[in-house]
């Protein structure tokens, strides 16, 4: 019996322990990582950022690490810096992951949450990788990438913007026009600034706006928009087709439509003509309306003119033999093309020298002959 009595002390405590329950570790914690976006559409080369919530109950250190693809680089942010562990209660904490330029094809990132008792919890995150990078992710579609119109007019342009990434980005734009050219790109939406935040997978309409020089010649003029914004940038070609005008001016080269001569006797009278349109002319024409039998020609008959240059050409008038002293009007005519300028010279015909002459020798002859009658007569 003595050895039974020795055991029982041992038997008692085995007993104790088998019938008392566990007490509970000193320190358990809590963990839960979550994120509202934990499946995402993304572009090669593209560098996507996660909002992440850290929950630890109790609050406590927290540990954090990302599995990533071969490739794949990964930086976790918190407060400005960048952080491998957390004191959670409940923290937020920002993912960045960037892209290889050759990922294709569905990818798992996972983050890992550890306390300080060994308490874990795991995060998937799945990205798939579509399209080529790029600026396959924003595009710029012009409604009419193509205007026609006169020098005066202001060619006004409606772009599409599409954000084909799956984050909101804010692009700035830029526009770039003829030399001498008021050119400008805003959003519709707020025709002063200068700069337009678009969703993910959604649009803007961009107006671009190009006011040519009034003295602009006739021609195709482009004009480049160009957008940049989270390291992608797009363009679209535009097209501003400036028809030509056409101005005439026919005048003298001081404005004095006046000139003088006698019957029959030619008078050279020096014209102006200013070419006041955007189009070359070609082969204006000239002609003349003078009073019945009188002859208007010009040198040279045809003429060429610049836009906004001159050129000189001469009239050549000439009035009747039988034209009488006075004042006589000659319109003179450039056309071309439908255009006209018309000029009214006032043209004074005088007294020919010749019959001055002639009414000099009468007098003469008269009083030739008074003195004759007087000399032969008068001694009677």
């Amino acid at each position: 019996m003595r050895p039974l009595f020795r055991l029982l002390p041992y038997a008692l405590v085995a007993l104790f322990a088998v019938s008392t329950p566990l007490a509970p570790p000193a320190y358990a914690q809590t963990l839960t990582l979550s994120t509202p976006y934990p499946s995402l559409v993304v572009e090669p080369g593209e560098t996507v950022s996660l909002d992440l919530d850290v929950h630890g109950s109790p609050a406590g250190r927290v540990d954090l690490d990302v599995d990533a693809p071969k490739g794949w680089k990964t930086t976790l942010r918190g407060g400005g810096y960048v952080v491998s562990s957390v004191h959670a209660g409940k923290t937020e904490v920002t993912l960045d992951v960037v892209v290889p330029a050759k990922a294709m094809g569905s990818h798992r990132v996972t983050v890992t949450a550890k306390g300080v008792g060994g308490e874990r919890d795991r995060l998937p995150l799945t990205l798939t990788v579509r399209g080529t990078g790029g600026q396959s992710a924003l595009g710029l579609d012009a409604e009419f990438a193509k205007l026609t119109g006169k020098a005066s007019d202001t060619f006004s342009y409606t772009v599409t913007l599409r954000n084909e990434a799956p984050k909101t980005t804010t692009f700035a734009l830029a526009v770039q026009g003829p030399t001498g050219w008021t050119v400008s790109a805003n959003p519709s939406a707020q025709q002063r600034a200068t700069t337009v935040k678009v969703d993910g997978g959604g649009t803007a309409t961009i107006n671009v706006s190009a006011d040519p020089p009034d003295d602009v010649a006739a021609g195709a003029y482009p004009i480049r928009l160009g957008v940049t914004g989270g390291g992608r940038q797009a363009a679209a070609e535009l097209t501003a087709e400036v028809t030509g005008t056409v101005e005439l001016e026919l005048s003298t080269p001081e404005d004095r439509l006046n000139a003088s001569g006698s019957t029959g006797q030619r008078t050279r009278v020096p014209l102006v003509l200013t070419n006041k349109g955007t189009t070359p002319l070609s082969g204006v024409t000239l002609s003349g309306s003078p009073p019945s039998g009188w002859e208007v020609t010009f040198e040279p008959k045809t003429v060429d003119v610049a836009p906004q240059r001159q050129a000189r050409v001469t009239a050549v008038i000439t009035p009747s033999d039988d034209a009488v002293t006075g004042d006589y009007m000659v319109t003179l005519t450039a056309e071309k093309d439908g255009r006209s300028s018309e000029a009214d010279v006032r043209y004074t015909v005088e007294t020919s020298r010749w019959w001055g002459l002639a009414g000099v020798l009468v007098i003469v002859a008269v009083a030739g002959g008074l003195w004759w009658v007087f000399r032969t007569f008068g001694r009677r």
